[in-house]
Order: structure tokens, then sequence, then C-alpha cells
């Protein structure tokens, strides 16, 4: 294969190839310390500063996110000991990203209740356990979704059921604006069975949230759910008129975005299960009414022709050559996301699959791997092409959770993933193993695989940290400009904690941060689906609000992350401008002389200002 990887280095060879994690500039000198102005200051233009070595760093203890993750030692084992799904997400509205976990569902079906953990944002590094007084903990559910269902400017949540558990419902609960739910009775969405992830958006534009509910997982198929929000909390079931023929699948993972870039938000569902109508996975294209056509065989999103990539059989690849339409199999999806990862103000697609390298049967064989689905835009009918192989990824049976991110800010998005340890007995490279995976991209599109070297992985003999992960979710918690990742730890045994990096690399280069709000009226408070482009000297950068992504619905913070390089500042040869394009199609631009970089900005529709947040 073809991965440019930094693969099977010990740590004091790391050490003495790269000295003390340090990063370096795109010359190989060392890089500067990060200046100590406020952001938002004056600055000097530097030098891009690219990753080297340990640029994530283990936070997780002194940060207080640790505490209740799991029972030591429980008088009743519990199937999984753990809380390993989660987001980052501002549940009490202060502007900082707090922190929401959850159990995994083998545990209720053991006669052990769900359980959630919250913890509140203190601004200073450190979180504070409000699991009990948030209203949260005891909610019957496997994952949280949220968005500001009643346009009162304040986070909801929707709590998914995805089992059957005696006289429990999925529930929609209200947020008081201080971080406290209670539940909304009758609000529609009580009769979902099954529900494994769900996207809130406003799909038919009349400025009330909607909400896409991925239903069935992995041991259940069920058809996909779609209803609209009356904007105070109540839902209709409207799958039938506007999700036609909508198949029963288990839904592992969902993402919405705008790939045809016409204004509405459509969705991408992974499906898992290749023996459930082939493991063909789903393209709902929104017509700009709220109305789905699953046009996923016409985008090339469905499966894959030529089957897995790898033999592991052989220890290489496997050069397979594609099969007829009928007998394409798809995927044992999971976490999926969609952005812009070549540049060319498109979303792209992310998808991370198991795909088991044995070929014991056709099925294995034939299942796809894990994708990169680059968007051909208009001259290609926005069809999908898989780039995996042709941009150095490497292939691993195990995939979880796949996340979208420009880590290092350099304005390139990166790619990461989490991958469980349960097939890494059939291989001997690290980049097979159950390792957490992220892989930067060059300024040539191609990916350098940075996991094994980026702090979160420990590759002593016997060490766990970074094996084995669930969801995970990347926001900058700290407001210093980049992108912090927050590591759902699978129990392995005895019991995990969850993991939080710092990042310590991404500040260090330009960035800004933009959170946008809709009015309530006419563009709903969350604004799911505006596009912000950032123009900077020749560099245009395209980010979309989401409302999550994943498999069981990571979260990735509340703002738009913006990587400028070794653009600090701005000046006449260096213009820079932000555009704007909300829900309802209204642009607006905002020149250099009203913001400034490495700070935060926020702009709320209708008021035509925009407001640098402190």
């Amino acid at each position: 294969m073809t991965s440019r990887t930094i693969r099977g280095l010990a740590p004091a060879l790391l050490a003495a190839l790269f000295g003390a994690a340090c990063t370096v500039t795109e010359e190989g000198a060392p890089a500067p310390q990060p200046d100590a102005a406020v952001p938002g200051t004056a600055c000097e233009m530097r030098a891009n500063v690219v990753p080297a070595k340990d640029f994530f760093k283990d936070v997780s203890e002194k940060s207080g996110i640790q505490k209740d993750n799991f029972v030591p030692s429980p008088a009743v084992p519990i199937p999984i000991n753990d809380h390993s799904r989660l987001a980052l997400v501002d549940i009490d509205g202060d502007g900082w990203d707090d922190v929401v976990m959850h159990s995994l569902f083998p545990n209720p079906q053991k006669d052990i209740p769900y359980e959630h953990l919250v913890f509140r944002n203190k601004h200073d590094g450190t979180f504070e356990d409000i699991s009990a007084s948030s209203g949260l903990k005891g909610v019957q559910a496997g994952f949280f979704v949220f968005a500001d269902v009643d346009n009162d400017g304040d986070e909801d949540c929707f709590a998914g059921l995805d089992i059957e558990i005696a006289g429990k419902t999925s529930v929609l609960l209200l947020n008081d604006g201080k971080g406290l739910f209670t539940p909304k009775e009758n609000s529609g969405l009580e009769k979902l069975k099954g529900a494994a992830n769900a996207v809130f958006a406003d799909f038919d534009k009349d400025g009330k949230v909607d909400i896409f509910v991925g239903n069935g997982q992995t041991s259940l198929a069920v058809k996909d759910a779609l209803f609209t929000g009356n904007g105070d909390g109540t839902f209709v079931d409207v799958t039938a008129a506007r999700l036609p023929g909508a198949p029963a699948q288990p839904t592992n993972g969902l993402v919405a975005c705008d790939y045809d870039d016409d204004g509405d938000l459509d969705v991408f569902v992974s499906t898992y299960g290749v023996s459930v109508k082939q493991g063909w996975k789903q393209l709902w294209e929104n017509d700009g009414t709220g109305s789905f056509s699953n046009l996923a065989r016409e985008r090339g999103f469905h499966a894959l022709p030529t089957g897995t990539y790898w033999s592991s059989k052989s220890g290489k690849g496997r050069d397979l050559q594609p099969v007829a339409e009928d007998k394409i199999i798809g995927a044992n999806g999971f976490g999926i996301d969609c952005a812009d990862i070549t540049g060319d103000g498109l979303p792209d697609v992310w998808m991370a699959t198991i795909s088991h390298g044995d070929g014991a049967d056709e099925s294995r064989l034939w299942s796809d791997p894990t994708q990169l689905l680059v968007n051909g835009g208009k001259a290609k009918g926005f069809a999908f092409e898989n780039q995996f192989l042709d941009r150095g990824l490497p292939y691993n049976e195990g995939d979880i959770d796949a996340a979208i991110v420009d880590f290092d800010n350099d304005g390139r998005l990166d790619l990461a993933l989490t991958r469980t340890d349960k097939y890494e007995g059939a291989y001997s490279d690290p980049e097979q193993k159950g390792y957490f995976g992220l892989f930067r991209q060059g300024d040539d599109g191609m990916f350098t695989s940075l996991g094994l070297v980026s702090g979160v992985n420990d590759l002593e003999p016997g060490a766990k940290r970074g094996k084995a992960g669930q969801n995970l979710a990347f926001a900058d918690i700290d407001h210093d400009g980049d992108a912090d990742l927050l590591f759902g730890a699978r129990d392995m045994g005895g019991g995990r904690a969850n993991m939080l990096f710092e990042n310590t690399l991404g500040q260090s280069n330009g960035w800004l941060g933009v959170q946008v709000r809709g009015d309530g009226k006419t563009v709903h408070t969350d604004a799911f689906g505006t596009k912000v482009t950032v123009k900077i000297g020749d560099r245009v950068i395209v980010r979309e609000k989401k409302s999550s992504r994943g498999t069981y619905d990571s979260i990735d913070g509340s703002s738009l992350l913006f990587g400028l390089g070794s653009a600090s500042c701005v000046d006449a040869k260096n213009v820079a401008t932000i555009d704007v394009r909300w829900p309802d199609g209204k642009t607006e631009s905002f020149k250099q002389d009203q913001f400034a970089l490495r700070s935060y900005v926020k702009i709320v529709y209708g008021t035509g200002k925009l407001v640098k947040v402190e």
C-alpha cells in the first residue's frame, strides 16, 4: 500500500528522531512558541507550524471528566463498564462546550439501567459533574442529540431509546436555559422504535427544526423516520409522505450536509449489515421543501463495486475487479461525517466500516472497507468517487467512528478514526491494530498517518491508551483556537474511563472561530446548514454548521473553527473576508476591518453585525 505513515516506532526511537514533544515549521526548524497576545490583538506573520510528535496532551484526570465513568468493583457484573458514547455540546448556553457521555445498550438488557454523565465546562480546563442536577443522568436512552426545538435560545435534547424497555420510550427533554432538562409530554417522538441516532435540521425551511431519526442499530432492521417540528417542542411524523420507500435496515450512523450546494440539507445514512438489503447505504436528497428521494445508487454512494482492500491471508492488498451491479455488496457501516475535504467548496464523505479481510465467504470478500468519497460536483452529477487508496490511507479491519477535523489549523481538513481491537490479532502492522487513527492532509491532497505519534496512543507492550475507541468528538474546550479531542474508551476488562486530550499545536497557527445563530423566526436559532466561507489571501475555506454525525451521535462542539496556517493577521496582501449563506438563502459578507484573526466572532441572523466573543 502507498500510505505515508510513521509505523512501529518505539517511544525512545521517536524521541531520538524528533526530540522532546516538539513541532516543526514547514522548513523543518523548531517551532516558535505561540505569542502571548490576547487572541484578536496584533500579531506577526510567521511560518506554518506542522506536527511532529505528542501534540495531543492527556489531561483526562486533571480535567475531572473521568469521574464515575465506570464502577471500580461492581457488586453486579456490568456487561460493558464504561460511558464511551459521547458528545461536546454547550448545554448551559455560556458559549463553552460541555461534555456528555452515555453507557451502552447491553447493560439495560441485563437489568442495569442506562446512565448518562454530564460535565459543565468551568472555563479553566476543568469540568464540574452536574449529571444529577441536569435531569439527564437517569434517562433511559442510548444516545442524545441536541437542538433548540422551541426557539427559546437554549439547547433541548432528544433522547433516543435503541432497545425495548418495558414502560419506556424515546423522549424529548426541554432545557430551562441553565442546563436543567425536563421531559416534554406528547412530543410526538415517543412512538419511535429502536432509535439509534438522529440529526436535527430545518429541512423544510420554515424556521423550525425537524428531526431525521435513524432507527435500528446493529441488531434491528427498522425504517428510518422523519418528523417536522411545530416550533413548540412537538413533532409530526411525515415519514410516509416525505421519505418514500425507506428501506428497513439497521442504521448505524447519520450526517446531514448540503452535498449538492442547492441550499438545503441532505442526509447520508450509514447502514450496518451486508445481509440486510445487501448492506446498501442511503442518500436522501432534499428537494428544498423537506421531501426526500433516495439517490444513493445514482450518486455512487450505496456501495463500492470492488470489495475490501485487504487480504489477511496474503498480508497485502487484494486486486478485485468490479462485479455486476445487482451483486454489489455494501458495508458494515458505522460512523460517518461530511465536509469539504478537497477544498472545492463541496462536502465530501468520510465513512468508517468494519470490513473483514479474511475472505471467508462472499459477503466478507466483497464488503466495503472504510471510504473517502470525493464529491464530483455539478460536472459529474454530484457523484462520489472513493479515493481512499489513491490518497494514501491505510486499511484497518475495525474502524468505528469517523470525524473530519483540521487539528493543526493549516486550513486543510484531516481525518480521524476510532478502532476496535477485536480483529488486530491477524495483523502485525501497528496501522492495522486497534489504535486511534489520525491522518494529516498535505498540500498535495495526500494523507500522512500521525495517529501513532500523536500522543493519544501508547505503543508500549500491553498499553491500552488510544486502543478500542468507541465515539470521538472534537471541540475547542479551552478557547485557544484549536480542536481538542474527547475519546470514548471502551471497556477492555475491569472498566475504563474516557480520555480528554488537549491540542497543544493548532493554536500556534492562524485561526478564526465563528459562531452562527438564527433569529428564532425566519432561521431557527441553531442555524444548522449555515454555510460559512472564510477567504484569506488566495485561500478559500468552507465550513457548514452541523447538528451531529458519526455512530450513535457524536457532536463536535458548537463553533466553526477555521485553520489559517501561517496567516495570523491580515494586511493589504493578506485580505480576509467572511461570507455567510443562511438556511433561508440570504447571504452576508464581512470585511477584514470588522474582525481580527485569532479570535471568536458571533454572527446572528438579521442583525447585519459581527460581534467579537470575549
